[in-house]
């Protein structure tokens, strides 16, 4: 009896230290986008309901993200465009989306987004899981990041598919960091990473490196304040070796922002590439780091964001490719209905000669709506 007194309490006291929270959201979005290349708007409609699980007991913490999401629109389905899309995977030893279920006007299936767990405490922390493995300083590119990289030019820029990786940071001191990653990939081969990060007295300062059966790549990252101006500066880059392209190239970027005092924020980001990849793009030929090959070998972008009241926000960003001079122009509003709803209203919009890289793109159009609970 007592000992079963002992072990009821052992078990109310352990459920007590375990910190969860759950939380849904549902993203929406309705959009009028060009396909085919025909130049005619086609109206269509995305629903993502996301559920956010969070677990944590003293050091120990987990993660779990789970997608059910919606496509409405019959002539979307049936486009060129989206079944090109529509074949992306995570490149994970397991698939993270069930089977499409398709239906009259549309179709549906579930992703599982994030799954992961670990410890974390002053100086180590270990993580196993489908999880986003972070690298580079970048705001708008990111070329040193080979495992999940965003897309600048993507409706949602930071939804990017997870690695299945175990990650181990060390850090000696508050201001550095050593970290390693070995992550598995859909052929079940390994793409590993380090990275080694301090202050150099003027600024933050790391050396990357990850190697791959298909690509490897030396890369820096260098981060820190212009004197006492309250403008942060910034590069990354590396030199990449695309074994399935058997071709060697640098990639990498410099960049500033700066916050006023009016809640104005503007970023400037310069890229460039020592080599362009037009035919490898227009043909798709397999590539070790296809997120990294670019049609042009500077790209010149600025993204701005202003807080006219405190409801109402607007950003604005425009990325020009500086050898063919085509552009695009990506506004959006966000509007707070309450804590947990948002209405944003939003265009991508490309501009430039024929046969440039953003001029036969056309213009969407979109509203969000967002309700967190």
């Amino acid at each position: 009896m007592i000992k079963a007194v002992w072990l009821i309490s052992i078990c109310i006291l352990l459920a007590s230290a375990i910190e969860s929270q759950t939380t849904y959201e549902n993203s929406n979005f309705t959009l009028s986008a060009p396909l085919n290349g025909n130049g005619n708007q086609t109206l269509y409609n995305y629903n993502r309901f996301r559920v956010n699980e969070q677990v944590r007991e003293g050091n120990w913490f987990s993660v779990g993200i789970g997608d059910i999401e919606n496509i409405l629109g019959r002539e979307l389905i049936q486009s060129n465009a989206y079944k090109t899309l529509s074949t992306g995977r995570s490149d994970t030893s397991f698939s993270t989306q069930t089977k499409t279920y398709d239906y009259d006007e549309g179709q549906m299936y579930a992703q599982l987004y994030r799954l992961y767990g670990g410890y974390t405490d002053e100086k180590h922390t270990v993580t196993l899981g489908l999880q986003k493995v972070s690298m580079g300083v970048g705001r708008i590119w990111n070329p040193t990041d080979l495992f999940n990289p965003k897309n600048p030019l993507a409706l949602e820029p930071d939804e990017v598919y997870g690695a299945f990786a175990l990650s181990y940071s060390y850090a000696p001191s508050s201001l550095s960091q050593i970290t390693a990653v070995a992550a598995q990939r859909a052929d079940k081969s390994f793409k590993y990473a380090g990275r080694a990060k301090g202050y150099l007295g003027v600024a933050d300062a790391a050396i990357d490196v990850v190697s791959a059966d298909d690509v490897s790549m030396l890369g820096y990252e260098l981060e820190g304040e212009l004197l006492d101006t309250g403008v942060e500066l910034r590069s990354e880059g590396g030199w990449f070796d695309d074994k399935l392209l058997h071709q060697k190239f640098f990639q990498g970027l410099i960049g500033a922002d700066y916050a006023f005092d009016n809640s104005f924020m503007l970023i400037g980001e310069w890229l460039h590439t020592s080599r362009t990849f037009d035919q490898e793009l227009r043909f798709r030929i397999p590539s070790g780091a296809l997120n990294n090959l670019v049609r042009s070998k500077d790209y010149a972008a600025i993204s701005c964001g202003y807080q006219f009241d405190p409801l109402l926000y607007g950003t604005l960003t425009i990325i020009v490719n500086a050898h063919d001079g085509s552009f695009y122009t990506g506004p959006a509003l966000r509007y707070s209905l309450d804590d947990d709803m948002m209405l944003g209203l939003g265009m991508m919009l490309y501009e430039g000669k024929n046969q440039s890289e953003f001029g036969t793109l056309g213009q969407t159009y979109y509203v969000n709506f967002k309700i967190t609970f």
